[in-house]
């Protein structure tokens, strides 16, 4: 097969190659980043509605003759309430419903309030729950949890979201599902898939035309190239490459005649040297490769606590649709601007958020991250509450607390249940500056430790030590200048 052919093929071969990987990539993020988005919004609805219910109720309703009580009625319309405020244009929820553990075989689930307004498919108190996410919530009842499948039926296709209802004591009660259309998100992604199809063919064409171009040319300059090289070989040290070409085979050909030059000048001196042997030239390169792996479960991180101030209040003033909306609407902002700067939502925490910088990746920035991601937060609010203003609903404040240290991250639970998340002093420090906030009425609070990771990099003011509650030892604290 000559070069030309060989060329081309490899020319057109690698387009299609690479268009396939690059498209195909594009097209997995964006549909794996697309479907993490609307596992977002689903567990925001379920785990800002889980706030909202009185979990006493839940203990004692289990049967459908229950559903005389005024404890149910009460539940059903705030589920009702909830699920209308969260039909908008890029959400649209299907069903509120509650269900928890069978009081007479725990293997099972049954349902405790169901908001589904479609009646043949309205599930009673004391129903045992048979969908297709029933078998694997089972293990998933005190977890936030998403399955990532879809549930299809003749109204659409719907994606689930639960979130878990404790009592005061902490134990869990019940579950709260939530189940979110996605057939916009299934819309779009087809769309993208056409999009894509498109561009991949038209690349393809145009790899074709343009390979052919430049194998013709390479080609045509190779030709020039070999056929003076084949004079020289043959003896003629006259012979000139006489290409104009302005690339790499020009440059070629003239250190061909720089060659052809030195070789006249080399039979010149030929037999004067004869008895001379050339010098012998040894070089030799080391290439050492350093393979990282990341292993082991303490590490150093940076965590963020921010929490509403006064929320119980607000929840009490306000509608429970409107407490769902709004507690939506900001969880969304908020989630935007902390993976912005790479940061992992550890949970949410009712109206509280954890995040921790630097697992479970590294990140040598982790620290900046986090005061980057609090001052954001705060803007990000004020923009929140102006737009509320004008909507005549009430502006929120929040508190941030940030500190810097060695914790244990990773899996911890039981051999049933695991959670990703973060244990030791920091998070402990971390969560008692966020509560500093309230009694310094600052917005945003870091340890000494994390400013001076950050020192002349952002304006703070020194507030000096200040014992913490539930701590013995002060530790000094800095406030971010012009919050």
């Amino acid at each position: 097969m000559k070069y030309r052919a060989k060329l081309y093929l490899a020319l057109v071969g690698t387009a299609f190659i690479s268009s396939s990987l690059g498209y195909g990539i594009l097209l997995y993020t964006f549909r794996d980043h697309a479907f993490e988005d609307e596992q977002t919004k689903v567990l925001t609805v379920a785990a800002t509605t889980a706030a909202l219910i009185d979990p006493e109720p839940l203990k004692i309703i289990s049967k459908a003759s229950d559903e005389k009580l005024a404890s149910f009625i009460q539940l059903k319309e705030l589920l009702v309430k909830a699920r209308d405020a969260n039909r908008r244009p890029d959400v649209y929820i299907k069903s509120l419903y509650i269900f928890k553990p069978n009081p007479v075989n725990p293997d099972q689930l049954i349902y405790v309030v169901d908001a589904e307004e479609y009646p043949p498919m309205i599930s009673h108190a004391g129903d045992i729950d048979t969908t297709a996410n029933a078998g694997g919530m089972i293990d998933h009842l005190e977890e936030y949890y998403s399955p990532n499948e879809f549930i299809s039926d003749d109204l659409g296709t719907w994606l689930s979201g639960f979130a878990p209802v404790y009592d005061k004591e902490g134990n869990y009660v019940a579950t709260i599902g939530a189940d979110i259309s996605i057939d916009r998100y299934l819309f779009i992604y087809k769309k993208i898939v056409e999009l894509f199809a498109t561009g991949f063919i038209i690349s393809l064409l145009i790899a074709i035309i343009v390979g052919h171009y430049l194998a013709k040319r390479v080609t045509l300059s190779l030709h020039c190239l070999l056929d003076c090289v084949k004079e020289i070989g043959h003896g003629n040290l006259n012979s000139r490459s006489t290409l104009d070409t302005h690339d790499e085979f020009e440059e070629l050909g003239t250190e061909i005649n720089r060659m052809t030059q030195g070789l006249k000048e080399r039979e010149r001196l030929k037999l004067n040297f004869a008895r001379y042997v050339s010098l012998h030239v040894m070089e030799e390169i080391l290439k050492a490769e350093d393979v990282a792996k990341l292993e082991g479960e303490r590490r150093k991180i940076t965590v963020l606590f921010s929490d509403i101030r006064h929320f119980t209040e607000l929840a009490e003033k306000l509608p429970p649709e409107q407490v769902v909306s709004l507690l939506n609407e900001y969880f969304g902002t908020m989630l935007e601007v902390i993976f912005r700067y790479n940061g992992t939502l550890d949970k949410f925490l009712g109206d509280g958020i954890m995040v921790e910088f630097g697992a479970p990746l590294d990140d040598k920035l982790q620290e900046k991250h986090a005061v980057m991601t609090a001052i954001d937060m705060q803007k990000e609010l004020i923009k929140l509450n102006a737009k509320w203003e004008k909507e005549n609903k009430p502006p929120i404040r929040i508190g941030i607390g940030i500190h810097t240290g060695p914790a244990i991250v990773g899996n911890i639970g039981s051999e049933k249940r695991l959670d990703y998340t973060a244990i030791g002093d920091t998070v402990n420090v971390s969560a008692r500056l966020e509560q500093a906030t309230k009694i310094l009425k600052k917005s945003i609070l870091m340890s000494e430790i994390t400013y001076q990771a950050l020192e002349g990099q952002i304006k703070a003011t020194c507030l000096g030590p200040m014992i913490l509650p539930g701590r013995k030892e002060a530790i000094t604290i800095y406030s971010i200048d012009g919050e």
